[in-house]
């Protein structure tokens, strides 16, 4: 297999994983919005990093230690909009579920994601601008049709929400906001890309390099996460429910919700570094088109289109597919 196949089958691998991240929600017991908002980011984005951290080995973190503050800053900076994001996209999935949600707001994150980094001259031109143009019509517009197909679904929260949104234009507007900061992943893959290369060559195995981008932005995650559905438990009184009566079922669940985390950043990392890799703007969008695939799927084979006419679920995978498509054709060299 070539490097840019085999940089292919990662990236969509992870995107895959992603997909299944929002599995567990629908098999909370009691749980309510800002109980599997904290316990998933409590596991993902604080406890999954450190971990990973605490078993490198020492020559690692003394080459890491010659990135600049900026580095860790700027990745911290992009983690707290991404968190932001995921906020926004907990909302969003538990409205309008994982069809929805890994659909229309993972599509606006690839084109976000695409045009940000060269718009802001971090990644060099694409080699083919006018297959690039093409991919990204395509991701367009199969977002577009995926949101107005998912309006015939069912529309009953995943799980009790702090917020009433009972418009479509209201979620969808939390929806747009979403795709664009959950971009902050992919943007801060990309900022730093000059000083993950820099580190591969000077001896980092590519498997570890995603570390020094996923360990801030994580950690930034954390920081807006967390404090929120703190707070909403609080102002809601549901505080106990972090260790009621089904703490070990529902926290069993958000470790699946880690696992599924772990497996996304380090099959992102590899795939987005190894020989062959494309652009890390394209690589976003790549994963990110795979994501929508799996998320559509699963959320389809869970029912959330039960009931709606045959043509309409096909709508949407066909849609999922073309984002795919899209994918592959920003991927073109």
């Amino acid at each position: 297999m070539t490097g840019q196949a085999s940089s292919l089958v990662l990236l969509a691998a992870s995107g895959f994983f992603q997909a299944a991240f929002a599995v567990p929600i629908r098999h909370f017991r009691q749980w309510r919005w800002e109980q599997a908002w904290v316990g998933q980011s409590a596991v993902a984005n604080a406890l999954f990093p450190l971990v990973w951290a605490a078993l490198m080995p020492a020559p690692f973190w003394s080459r890491a230690a010659h990135l600049p503050w900026s580095h860790w800053l700027s990745s911290y900076a992009w983690g707290l909009l991404w968190g932001l994001g995921g906020v926004a996209w907990g909302l969003t999935l538990a409205r309008l579920g994982i069809a929805f949600s890994n659909s229309f707001i993972f599509g606006v994150s690839t084109v976000a994601g695409a045009l940000l980094p060269l718009l802001a001259g971090w990644v060099e031109p694409p080699a083919r601008p006018a297959w690039f143009a093409v991919g990204l019509i395509v991701c367009v517009a199969g977002t577009v049709t995926i949101g107005f197909l998912r309006r015939r679904g069912t529309q009953e929260p995943l799980l009790p929400m702090p917020l009433r949104f009972q418009s479509y234009t209201a979620i969808s507007a939390v929806a747009l906001f979403a795709g664009f900061a959950t971009a902050g992943y992919g943007l801060a893959f990309s900022f730093a890309f000059p000083a993950m290369r820099s580190l591969i060559a000077s001896g980092v195995a590519e498997r570890s390099i995603a570390l020094v981008v996923v360990l801030p932005a994580y950690l930034g995650g954390a920081t807006v996460a967390i404090p929120i559905g703190l707070v909403v438990a609080a102002r809601s009184g549901t505080l106990p429910l972090f260790f009621g009566k089904h703490a070990v079922w529902n926290w069993s669940m958000v470790l699946v919700m880690g696992i599924c985390a772990a497996a996304t950043a380090l099959l992102y990392g590899l795939g987005a570094s190894i020989a062959g890799h494309p652009s890390p703007n394209v690589s976003f969008a790549v994963f990110i088109s795979f994501l929508v695939l799996g998320g559509t799927l699963l959320g389809l084979a869970g029912g959330e289109m039960r009931g709606c006419a045959r043509r309409v679920r096909a709508g949407m995978v066909l849609s999922a597919c073309a984002l795919v498509v899209g994918a592959c054709l920003l991927n073109t060299r």
